[in-house]
């Protein structure tokens, strides 16, 4: 149904939770599982062949983007150096757990001073680059039911693999890799989404002001929650100015469309205003979708309030 709206959660448990909330409110909903699988082709090499083959680029040609490459891998280098200095084969990193990071990342105080607010982003980065690294090298284990990470190796940091995706590495021709130690790895994964799909009689519903604070405490991507949530209120926005240009006179879907036209219409009893792009398909559907809700009534092409 065209009025029916469609929100994705990383744990079907969530889902449920939503689910279980729209049909308190007498609002149907069903929950779908949605896969998807991609690749994203990467370079992989050791920080010591990108940093010779970036060189040798650069003394051919200047280039911005590669020369700030190699400063970062300069910096991922010492930064590497410096945590394997004070760190031993078997060391639990007690300071990298998930929990350790959240903390990190929540230090980000965005009403602290700016000095602070780079020091605490700095070492989060640091600590997420390290054991990305670490990860990608097998030198991680992980133990203990916290979880933690135990460290079962110690590398040279040269000699450690990295990758960059081959949309930063833009500059690079394939006959720059000739002998390079520099090979193409492609990496694929699939996701898990649990798609709840409402009924149309969510724009009809009532008691769902505080949405927004559900979602908040779900497992789904804040952008997608308001999404979801905007378009709720944008639907609910257009079915009351339907209601008001059919009470007001307005008999045919032609007529709506012709006084959708009109630059904005004022939202509720504020001063802002919407304005309404609808296509006659998507329109014929929402006449369609009121109908059966029982808010429309009409037969040949005419409309009428119930």
């Amino acid at each position: 149904m065209t009025l029916e709206e469609k929100i994705t959660f990383y744990s079907r448990e969530d889902a449920a939770e939503f689910q279980k909330y729209l049909k308190e409110r007498d609002c149907s909903a069903r929950i779908s599982v949605e896969h998807t699988f991609s690749g994203t082709p990467y370079f992989e090499g050791t920080i010591a062949a990108f940093e010779e083959l970036i060189s040798k680029l650069l003394a051919k040609e200047d280039d911005s983007d590669l020369a700030q490459i190699k400063t970062d891998l300069l910096s991922r280098e010492e930064t590497l150096a410096e945590f394997f200095s004070t760190h031993k084969v078997g060391d639990v990193l007690t300071d990298a757990t998930p929990a350790q990071l959240l903390a990190q990342l929540e230090s980000i105080d965005a009403d602290s001073n700016e000095d602070i607010q780079k020091t605490a982003t700095e070492k989060f980065v640091n600590s997420l680059m390290i054991l990305g690294t670490l990860e990608d090298n097998e030198l991680l284990k992980v133990v203990g039911e916290t979880p933690e990470y135990m460290l079962t190796g110690v590398k040279d940091p040269k000699e450690l693999r990295v990758m960059y995706a081959y949309g930063d590495l833009g500059g690079i021709a394939p006959e720059d890799l000739d002998g390079s130690g520099i090979t193409s790895h492609i990496r694929t994964s699939s996701t898990t989404g649990y798609v709840v799909t409402t009924g149309a009689e969510i724009v009809l519903a009532q008691g769902i002001d505080d949405m927004s604070d559900v979602l908040d405490h779900l497992d789904v991507d804040d952008d997608e929650a308001g999404r979801f949530v905007d378009a709720i209120f944008f639907k609910q926005a257009l079915i009351a100015k339907i209601h008001d240009l059919v009470s007001g006179g307005i008999t045919t879907e032609a007529g709506l469309l012709e006084a959708f036209e009109a630059p904005a219409f004022p939202l509720g009893e504020t001063e802002d205003v919407i304005s309404f792009d609808l296509s006659a398909d998507y329109l014929s559907g929402v006449i369609n979708d009121l109908r059966k809700l029982g808010f429309l009534k009409g037969r040949d092409g005419k409309i009428k309030s119930c």
